[in-house]
């Protein structure tokens, strides 16, 4: 006959948990990649320059050298404003986090570009950085257009 076990889960207090040392840490990294992608956001990404390590390795296919060279590139794109992202649409686009998840070194940040032009369907984005302590040492960005009439009736942030 198998034996019956029980199991007595005692609810906690969330109010008497308290922070492992790496959640504190995973919060302080998300923290400081949010605020860089805010900057983005703001047209002032030169000032987010100061969360990456100065030999930090970046994975943008298109772009040759270190983050200054990425973050020019970025500059680039927001002064050809009138132009707006994509050729045609308007200059008002808007960077929104959407969500971010920790897991050791590593932060993942998923972002929507959107713009107030329905015609336009905006980027949606997922950067990656792996953190050295509270610096950026590697950065990864993958982009994605999405379309005005997808077929996924789900969207792409719904």
């Amino acid at each position: 006959m198998a034996k019956k076990i029980r199991f007595l889960v005692k609810k906690m207090d969330s109010s008497k948990r308290s922070e492992t040392p790496e959640k504190s840490v995973n919060k302080i990294q998300k923290d400081i990649a949010v605020e860089f992608l805010n900057l983005i956001g703001l047209g002032r990404p030169k000032e987010g320059l100061r969360f990456f390590t100065p030999d930090c390795k970046t994975h943008n296919p298109y772009v040759i050298g270190g983050m200054d060279a990425l973050v020019d590139a970025m500059i680039a794109v927001q002064k050809k404003g009138a132009e707006g992202i994509r050729k045609g649409s308007p200059a008002d686009f808007k960077l929104i986090v959407r969500n971010v998840l920790a897991d050791g070194d590593l932060v993942a940040v998923h972002t929507q570009l959107s713009s107030s032009n329905p015609n336009n369907g905006g980027l949606r984005q997922v950067h990656l950085f792996r953190f050295s302590d509270d610096k950026i040492v590697e950065y990864w960005d993958i982009t994605q257009q999405v379309l005005e009439n997808a077929p996924n009736a789900a969207g792409a942030f719904s």
